[in-house]
C-alpha cells in the first residue's frame, strides 16, 4: 500500500488567511528554447506542510534540522471521524486511543478531504485543544500529523502550537486522502520537507506505505 497524503500545489488553492498564495509563471517554453522552466512563489505553510519548532519557539529547530529518522517510521492512526468539525480534546483522544504509545501519531477526522476547498474551512474544521496537546506530550509523542486545523485561528496566542513545538514536536498539517489510512491502526509514514535552511516550515510530500 502506498498512499499520497499531500495536497497538490496549484494556483487558486486555499491557504492560511492573510498569507500569500501559490503562484507559478513560465520562464522558458519548449519553442524556441527547447526546454521549459517555471518560477514558483508560495509561503512556507502552503498546502500539506510541516511546522518545525522555530515556527513559534525562538531558537527552536528549523525544518532543515529535523531528524530524518523522526520524519520516517511507524505511525499510530487515530480515527477521529466522529469529531469532524469539532474540538479534539484530551477526553476525545483518550476515548479514541486509550492505549496510545507511539513516536508518531496521525490524527484524522476527514476534514481536509471533505471541506478543504470550502470557503469556511478555516473557520469550521476540527481543532486541537491545549489539554489534547498536553495529553499527547504526556505520552511522549514526538511528531503529530493531522488533517484539520492544529488550533482555532480565533486564538491569537496559539497555545497548542506553543505546547507541541515548545517540546520539540513538529506538526504535519493538512494531510489528505485518509480514507484507506483509517482502515489501519499503524502505518509506515514518510514525510520529507524541502531542505530550507533557517526556515520554520516547508511543504512536504507525505505518504504511508
Amino acid at each position: 500500500m502506498a498512499i499520497d497524503l499531500s495536497l497538490p500545489l496549484e494556483e487558486g488553492m486555499p491557504g492560511f488567511p492573510g498569507y500569500p498564495g501559490y503562484e507559478t509563471s513560465q520562464l522558458q517554453d519548449y519553442d524556441p528554447d527547447g526546454k521549459v522552466s517555471h518560477h514558483v512563489s508560495m509561503n512556507t505553510h502552503q498546502g500539506t506542510h510541516i511546522d518545525a519548532p522555530a515556527h513559534f519557539i525562538e531558537g527552536g529547530a528549523t525544518v532543515d534540522e529535523l531528524s530524518l529518522e523522526l520524519l520516517c517510521g511507524p505511525a499510530r492512526v487515530v480515527d477521529l471521524r466522529a469529531h469532524r468539525g469539532e474540538e479534539i480534546t484530551a477526553d476525545v483522544l483518550e476515548s479514541a486511543a486509550p492505549d496510545l504509545a507511539a513516536d508518531r501519531v496521525l490524527l484524522l477526522t476527514g476534514d481536509v478531504d471533505a471541506r478543504f476547498y470550502d470557503p469556511d474551512f478555516f473557520e469550521e474544521a476540527a481543532v486541537l485543544t491545549v489539554d489534547a496537546a498536553r495529553w499527547l506530550l504526556e505520552r511522549d509523542v514526538k511528531l503529530v500529523g493531522n488533517d484539520f486545523l492544529t488550533e482555532s485561528i480565533r486564538v491569537e496566542e496559539r497555545p497548542v502550537h506553543h505546547a507541541l513545538l515548545g517540546e520539540g514536536v513538529p506538526i504535519v498539517e493538512y494531510l489528505c486522502n485518509v480514507e484507506d489510512v483509517l482502515a489501519e491502526t499503524t502505518v509506515e509514514f514518510r514525510c520529507l520537507p524541502l531542505r530550507l535552511p533557517g526556515l520554520e516550515a516547508a511543504p512536504v510530500r507525505a505518504a504511508v506505505f
